[in-house]
């Protein structure tokens, strides 16, 4: 684009900021709210108007629910709050409440987790013959493990660090918030039709699990059926074809029970909704479909004992390549975002240490390497703040992609319901 306009420099002006910095990056104030010069839509949609800048603050304090944009005359569309001054005392008060919640429920699901695990790590070594190896080796001692991480030790993290942070810092620093607070704002209302589709895939394929497998125990029928079974994992006699090439596929879309579903597709969303919005939906199904397949096949190569299923090798994949992508492009998205990426590495690095009686390290391990590496192969370092475009030849690989992952979801449902 040549950047000339009548108007010149503002144009100039908004193509040297990334997409989600700019003035139209966030929607124009709600129509009902013409009779208000004041006001903010909370998390859940709905509008709140206020008569004055005062007034907004203090509706604001009193809200339970989050804010998530506001109105004011100063600006023809809706704003972060960090971007109005006048609310900087109001929020820095929310958030010290939200903060002091975050560690009354950290210490006190603490508490309650922390008692499990200690009560685990007894009963394994009891009955492990008193080996250091049963602690770390009984499903139930990683698991207790995991919810003391997610539920106890998270949230008072989140809260002490909060805290912490609002004892070093004083109103004005609120404004150095403004980037990532409208660069939340900005990717939370992109429209996602590849992710939509990603995740309809899987949820087609996870209900026909539900109703094959009602009443099952142990290892479900759906497992059986179209997971990834291993040459060294539990025998199966009645299935001759226990061990075929394509369960490393058809078992990436398989998922153990609904809160591993419900758990995968809450990250593919976020992760898919950032790689949709910022690298283009070409790139989020060739990593996908890519990663999950590296996935499969190194847990089939370094862990040959367990059955295996889940969607968290392309997950991972997503995670990696957003991680080294947004590397590449360092002025496409502010710092604090391209930081939370990192943390969720380490996050997910902790939580397969603690779950390694359960969880599939090599396949999450095979998946974010996966992921990283396309992302340096395929993208050259850029200073620019403007998006890539999809080529040609990446809407065509892409396309193949999705139809690959169609035709995986649909084998996968084929071999579940006795088809094939």
């Amino acid at each position: 684009m040549s950047g000339s306009s009548s108007s010149g420099e503002p144009t100039q002006l908004a193509e040297s900021q990334p997409v989600w910095a700019r003035s139209d990056a966030l929607p124009v104030k709600p129509s009902d709210a013409s009779d208000s010069d004041f006001g903010f839509i909370d998390q859940k949609g709905v509008p709140q108007t206020a008569s004055s800048v005062d007034d907004l603050a203090e509706k604001i304090g009193k809200s339970r629910e989050g804010v998530d944009l506001v109105w004011t005359p100063d600006a023809d569309r809706m704003q972060v709050p960090e971007e109005v001054p006048a609310l900087y005392k109001v929020l820095r008060g929310r958030r010290k409440k939200f903060a002091e919640r975050d560690i009354s429920d950290g210490v006190r699901m603490g508490l309650v987790f922390g008692a499990a695990l200690a009560w685990t790590l007894w009963a394994a070594w009891n009955n492990g013959g008193k080996k250091i190896e049963a602690l770390y080796s009984h499903q139930l001692t990683g698991l207790a493990a995991l919810l003391l991480l997610i539920f106890g030790l998270l949230p008072l993290y989140e809260g002490w660090k909060t805290r912490r942070h609002l004892a070093r810092s004083d109103a004005s620093s609120m404004a150095d918030e403004i980037p990532d607070a409208r660069f939340d704002a900005w990717l939370g209302r992109r429209p996602i039709p590849v992710t939509w589709f990603l995740l309809g895939c899987l949820c087609v394929v996870g209900l026909v699990q539900l109703y094959i497998d009602r009443g099952s125990s142990g290892i479900s029928t759906s497992i059986q059926e179209a997971g990834q079974l291993k040459r060294e994992g539990a025998n199966f006699p009645n299935l001759h074809d226990a061990y075929a090439w394509w369960r490393v596929l058809t078992g990436g879309v398989l998922h153990g029970n609904p809160i591993h579903f419900l758990m995968n597709a809450a990250g593919i969303l976020y992760l898919g909704r950032r790689t949709e919005a910022l690298a283009r939906w070409p790139h989020l199904l060739i990593v996908f479909v890519s990663a999950m397949w590296i996935g499969g096949v190194a847990s089939a190569r370094l862990l040959p004992n367990d059955p295996a299923v889940g969607a968290s090798g392309g997950l991972m994949g997503l995670l990696g390549f957003m991680l080294v992508f947004e590397g590449l492009h360092r002025k496409l998205v502010p710092r604090p975002a391209r930081r939370r990426l990192l943390a969720g590495v380490v996050l997910m690095g902790v939580m397969g240490l603690l779950g390694m009686s359960f969880i599939d390290n090599a396949a999450h391990a095979g998946g974010l390497l996966a992921g990283m590496a396309y992302a340096a192969l395929v993208f050259p370092p850029s200073s620019e703040v403007d998006r890539p475009r999809a080529l040609g030849k990446d809407k065509v690989v892409g396309a193949a992609a999705g139809l690959a992952l169609f035709a995986i979801c649909a084998l996968a449902c084929a071999k579940i319901l006795g088809i094939l």
